[in-house]
C-alpha cells in the first residue's frame, strides 16, 4: 500500500486526484506546513516538498513528475496516461515535463516573488514578467486544447489534465483570472471538478469551485 503525504491545495493535490482516479490502495496522510518544513521531513523528501510518496518497500519518491510518471507506469492498466514506451506516452511526457519544469516555476515566482530581488520595486518587477510568461505558458496549453482536445491526450483523460487543474487552482491573480482568459483550460477544469471519482478529494483541498 502507498502512503501519500499531503497538503491541503499544495503540490501533492494532483497525486491525490491520480491515486483516487486509479483507485489502487494508499493511505492518506495530511500534513501541516510545520510538519513539512520539519527536519524530519526531510528524511523522506530532501527538499522538504510535498508530495511524497512511500513505496511498499519502505523506499518514498519525490518530486511531483516524477511520482506521477512511475503511478501511471506501475499501473498501466489504470488507462491513465498511454501505454509506456509507446510514442504517445513520449508526447504524455513532455507535456508533464511543461507543466512541471516551466509553468509550476513560474506560478511559483508569480506569487512568492524572488528572494535575491534586489528592491521591492525589483520584485514587483519580476512578479510582472513572472505572471506574463504564465499567460504566455498557459495559451499553449490553451491552444492544445483547441486543436486536441478536449484533454491534453485528446479524447482521453490522463493524469496530465489534474496536474493542469492543479496548476490552474495557483493561476495569478486568482484561478478566476485564467479560466476567463484561456476557455479551453476552463472546460477542462469543470470536466474535472464534474469526475465523480474526485469528488470528496476536491472538497477535501477545498477546490471544488474556482476562486476569484
Amino acid at each position: 500500500m502507498y502512503k501519500l503525504y499531503n497538503v491541503k491545495a499544495m503540490g501533492s493535490m494532483c497525486v491525490h486526484f491520480l491515486l483516487e482516479e486509479m483507485e489502487v490502495p494508499y493511505t492518506n496522510v495530511w500534513m501541516t506546513m510545520e510538519q513539512v518544513r520539519a527536519p524530519e521531513f526531510r528524511q523522506l523528501s530532501p527538499l522538504g516538498f510535498v508530495p511524497a510518496l512511500g513505496l511498499k518497500d519502505g523506499r518514498t519518491l519525490f518530486e511531483t513528475a516524477a511520482i506521477m510518471t512511475f503511478l501511471v507506469t506501475a499501473h498501466a492498466d489504470k488507462g491513465l496516461s498511454p501505454p509506456p514506451g509507446s510514442d504517445d506516452f513520449g508526447e504524455f511526457l513532455a507535456w508533464l515535463q511543461l507543466m512541471n519544469s516551466n509553468l509550476y516555476r513560474a506560478l511559483s515566482m508569480a506569487f512568492h516573488g524572488d528572494f535575491y530581488a534586489m528592491t521591492p520595486a525589483h520584485n514587483e518587477f519580476i512578479v510582472g514578467k513572472e505572471i506574463e510568461r504564465c499567460n504566455a505558458l498557459w495559451q499553449v496549453i490553451d491552444d492544445r486544447l483547441a486543436t486536441e482536445g478536449p484533454w491534453l491526450m485528446g479524447k482521453t483523460y490522463s493524469a496530465l489534465d489534474t496536474y493542469a487543474f492543479m496548476a490552474a487552482n495557483w493561476g495569478r491573480p486568482n484561478e478566476m483570472a485564467v479560466l476567463d482568459k484561456f476557455p479551453h483550460i476552463a472546460k477542462l477544469a469543470m470536466a474535472v471538478r464534474a469526475r465523480p471519482k474526485l469528488k470528496a478529494a476536491l472538497e477535501a483541498h477545498g477546490v471544488m469551485q474556482p476562486v476569484g
